[in-house]
């Protein structure tokens, strides 16, 4: 099986999810924790993660929640190139963690109403994308190490579409692979 082709393993894409979706509220807390958690104005609550009201343009507190957003998608990119590795996933990716985050968000408090929280949550969606594709697509488009070559080709007498592997290792390969990053 080639490194192109896809294949259903639902197990493998529910553990990516899971794996995101953790790592996106870990950085949250760290980040919110970074920006506000010295400050004397109050102890951090989960109103910060899931209230659509706590992101405002009028106050610092708003500012800072903002930044919190922006801060993790950047670190969630780095998520996307770390667990999913491919870049015509990415958009799928990171609509799912967003998804699950509007879903916990009507849950805490109802549909968000504040413009400022969807512009804010667009922003994520778009700078988690965008760096996250932009970091995969490098690591797809590396040569492909040829072993007993004594010299080098150039980037020139490559095909156009190289892959960082020629053959996928395989689903059970790959999901060892997640398995022994989470564990490690």
């Amino acid at each position: 099986m080639f490194y192109g082709s896809s294949v259903w393993d639902p197990v493998l894409i529910l553990a990516q999810i899971v794996t995101l979706q953790c790592l996106f509220y870990i950085c949250f807390g760290l980040f919110l924790y970074m920006f506000m958690g010295l400050s004397p104005a109050g102890p951090l609550t989960v109103k910060y993660v899931f209230d659509y009201a706590a992101i405002s343009v009028q106050t610092f507190r708003g500012w800072m929640v903002i930044l919190t957003f922006l801060s993790s998608a950047l670190a969630g990119a780095l998520g996307l190139y770390i667990v999913v590795e491919r870049t015509k996933k990415c958009l799928d990716f990171t609509a799912t963690l967003y998804v699950i985050h509007l879903f916990c968000c009507v849950f805490y408090k109802g549909i968000p109403s504040t413009m400022e929280w969807w512009i804010t949550i667009g922003t994520s969606v778009l700078a988690m994308t965008v760096l996250g594709e932009w970091m995969c697509m490098r690591k797809e488009m590396r040569d492909i190490p040829l072993s007993g070559a004594t010299s080098r080709p150039s980037r020139s007498h490559l095909p156009i579409a190289t892959s960082e592997r020629p053959a996928r290792r395989g689903v059970d390969n790959n999901r060892m692979g997640l398995f022994r990053f989470l564990s490690g």
